[in-house]
Parts: C-alpha cells; sequence; structure tokens
C-alpha cells in the first residue's frame, strides 16, 4: 500500500486527480498557454499532454494491483491466517479443559475405591463432564482441519498473484 502514489480505495480518475504527475501536467499545460504559440509554449504543451497520459497509466496499474493482488492478499493476511490462529488457540483452550476434567476425572476414580460413599454420582458427573470436553476437541480438531484444508486448496489460486505481480509489464 505504500508503494502507491494515489489514494486507496478511490477508482482511476479520482486517482489520477491526486496523482503529483497530473499536477505537473496541468502546471506544464497552463504554462503553454501563457506562452503561446511559440517553440518552448508547444514543448510545455507535448509534455504536460505525455505527463498527463502517464498520470493516467499509473492510476490505471494502482487500480488493477490493487483489485487483483493487494485486496486478496489482504483478505488472507487479515482474515484467513487469523481465523486459523484463533481456532488452533481455542484448540489448545479446550485441550487443556479436557485435561484437567479428565484429571479430575481419574482422581475421583482412584479414590473411589478407598471411599465408596456418594462417589458414583459424582464419578458419572466427571465422566459426562470429560465425554462432553472430548466432544467439543474433537469438533474443533475437525472444523481446524476442515479450515486448514480449504486454506491449502487455494494454495494455486494465492500463488497466481504472485505471478500476477512477476508478469506485469
Amino acid at each position: 500500500m505504500a508503494c502507491f502514489q494515489g489514494q486507496h480505495g478511490t477508482d482511476a480518475e479520482r486517482r489520477h486527480k491526486k496523482l503529483p504527475l497530473t499536477a505537473l501536467a496541468q502546471n506544464m499545460i497552463e504554462a503553454s498557454t501563457q506562452l503561446e504559440d511559440s517553440l518552448l509554449g508547444k514543448m510545455l504543451e507535448t509534455c504536460g499532454d505525455a505527463e498527463n497520459q502517464l498520470a493516467l497509466e499509473l492510476s490505471q496499474h494502482e487500480v488493477f494491483i490493487e483489485k487483483e493482488i493487494v485486496d486478496p492478499l489482504y483478505g488472507i493476511a487479515e482474515v484467513d491466517i487469523p481465523n486459523i490462529q484463533k481456532q488452533r488457540k481455542q484448540l489448545a483452550k479446550l485441550v487443556l479443559d479436557w485435561d484437567s476434567v479428565r484429571a479430575r476425572w481419574n482422581q475421583a476414580h482412584k479414590s473411589s475405591g478407598t471411599n465408596f460413599q456418594g462417589l458414583p454420582s459424582k464419578i458419572d458427573t466427571l465422566k459426562e463432564e470429560m465425554d462432553e470436553a472430548g466432544n467439543k476437541v474433537e469438533q474443533c480438531k475437525d472444523q481446524l482441519a476442515a479450515d486448514m484444508y480449504n486454506f491449502m486448496a487455494k494454495e494455486g489460486e494465492y500463488g497466481q498473484f504472485f505471478v500476477t505481480v512477476s508478469t506485469l509489464p
């Protein structure tokens, strides 16, 4: 984005008007009208027209780059990858929760051998919690795997952005 001379998110015509090349072209053309029909005046007019054409080409090129390359890569960097990272953190949290419940269940199960009063209902409750936590972990794993496979399936599309950049004139 920092490489663009025009304003991000504007169409080619608006971007063209704000380019320094356009201002230079306008100044050259204005100066040529003051010099009227002299050789220098005609030269300034010709150079002003050329600068204006260069500014138009630059603005169209920047709009193309923005639409075809920068915006899709921005979507990858700011949406797809953060979503995968968020799901990985969620999975890590769910695994910790599952391990905690499993440790409590194991502890209750060991202590039930020595003290059998009232523990079967607690063991059953912990077993249900452990199963539920395990199901959440599996669901999160499946979703993360699906999103990562989907991301990797688009690898060719992502590579095409860089091929497009490298083949630009």
